[in-house]
């Protein structure tokens, strides 16, 4: 769902966003935490995971290998359990024992609060990593809230509290040398954006920095028009699409300090929910963000990163024969990429070469002209696809085979 290219990479002369609390080495914080062969999930007691919750948890690794996770519920802890590494997820009001000192924030009820601001939405939650690295919190109020902080690629900073798939506050509790240290994103925001844009479908905020922007207008228009067509082509309403909200930054470095990711990461665009940000003024990197968007709101989630890029990349195809030209270009350069593995890999190894979103295009707008549109995205979302392609008389290799062989690549 995101622009990502994983490199060291820092702009010479970059300085941080007025206001904001530098990001330091947390990301080591987390590190440690999971250098360790066993991770106890913690739930509330009658409080269990969805699968697909308990996939994102245990799929987070990507960097070592992966610990096994044990997943208990409260009363199942013992003494020797005091030793381990513990992440609690669940509704941190609904835990019995966690010791309230431990916590940045104060459990209520239906929630928790902080400095007296209550989140007690059912998309409200935070994330927090203890001194000692060996306790991890990922807490949301609602059983159907997303794990927001997975896909903001957090680690940058100690503590988060997000709402719904905005981040609200990020920074650092008292310790390890430190005072407490917190941004206020929802300041910060005020400070650094324009006038709201509000068009059709969407809220556009342009960075006060950005002085140029001769044309903008008639790109927000067309922006809307898009989001009409991608409807159309998808045969979904644009009603059941939840209002956009976007942000414009004038650098890929402001655009990470207001996600929180780390700069050795380089992040042009980002998608979660219905939020999108774009490095510049971007109608490109806008449409891409806001097609994943559409799609997930409509169809579903992804079965897996090639198939989350690969078929918001083949609706480009929809809107311009010129994008599926320079994506076939692209494969036939290096089809020799496309296998079974990067089919039903991990993200982190999809997102290694760009190359890969125009490999996974060309590849989904195959697999749908060999079976069936509506079958293809009901298999997309129950996460079928390998039924729905064995239903046609395929597996991933013969249609990787035969794409080559209709393309005359080999």
């Amino acid at each position: 769902m995101n622009l990502l290219l994983n490199g060291i990479f820092i702009s010479a002369g970059f300085s941080q966003p007025a206001g904001f609390i530098a990001m330091d080495d947390s990301v080591k914080l987390m590190q440690k935490f999971y250098d360790t062969d066993t991770v106890v999930v913690v739930l509330p007691d009658g409080y269990d995971l969805k699968p697909e919750d308990a996939a994102l948890i245990r799929d987070f690794v990507f960097w070592k290998e992966k610990p096994f996770y044990e997943f208990r519920h409260e009363s199942q802890l013992n003494t020797t359990d005091s030793g381990k590494h513990l992440l609690f997820s669940g509704p941190v009001h609904a835990y019995t024992h966690i010791a309230k000192a431990d916590l940045p924030v104060t459990p209520l009820k239906y929630g928790f609060s902080y400095k007296g601001e209550q989140f007690c939405l059912p998309g409200d939650g935070f994330y927090y990593i203890g001194d000692n690295a060996d306790r991890l919190y990922i807490c949301r109020n609602g059983e159907d809230a997303p794990l927001s902080y997975l896909g903001y690629l957090t680690s940058a900073y100690q503590f988060y509290i997000l709402r719904g798939d905005r981040i609200i506050y990020s920074g650092f509790r008292p310790g390890r040398g430190k005072t407490e240290q917190m941004n206020n994103l929802d300041d910060l925001r005020k400070s650094y954006f324009g006038k709201m844009i509000r068009t059709k479908y969407a809220d556009f905020y342009v960075a006060a920095s950005i002085t140029d922007t001769t044309g903008l207008g008639s790109a927000l228009l067309d922006f809307d028009r898009y989001v009409d067509g991608m409807c159309h082509y998808l045969s979904v309403e644009p009603a059941d699409v939840p209002r956009f909200v976007t942000y414009f930054y004038n650098t890929r470095e402001e655009l990470q300090y207001f996600i929180a990711a780390p700069l050795w990461q380089t992040v042009y665009g980002k998608s979660t929910g219905n939020i999108n940000h774009v490095t510049g003024l971007s109608m490109t990197i806008c449409r891409h963000e806001a097609g994943h968007t559409i799609i997930g709101a409509t169809i579903g989630k992804a079965p897996s990163a090639f198939f989350d890029e690969g078929f918001r990349q083949a609706t480009d195809y929809y809107f311009s024969p010129e994008a599926y030209q320079h994506d076939l270009e692209v494969f036939r350069t290096h089809h020799q990429y496309l296998t079974p593995a990067l089919i039903n890999g991990e993200g982190v190894e999809f997102f290694r070469a760009m190359e890969n979103y125009s490999i996974s295009g060309v590849f989904v707008d195959y697999l749908i002209a060999k079976t069936d549109f509506n079958e293809f995205k009901d298999a997309y979302a129950d996460h079928t696809l390998d039924q729905l392609i064995s239903k046609y008389g395929f597996n991933w290799e013969i249609l990787i085979k035969n794409l080559k062989k209709d393309l005359s690549v080999q």
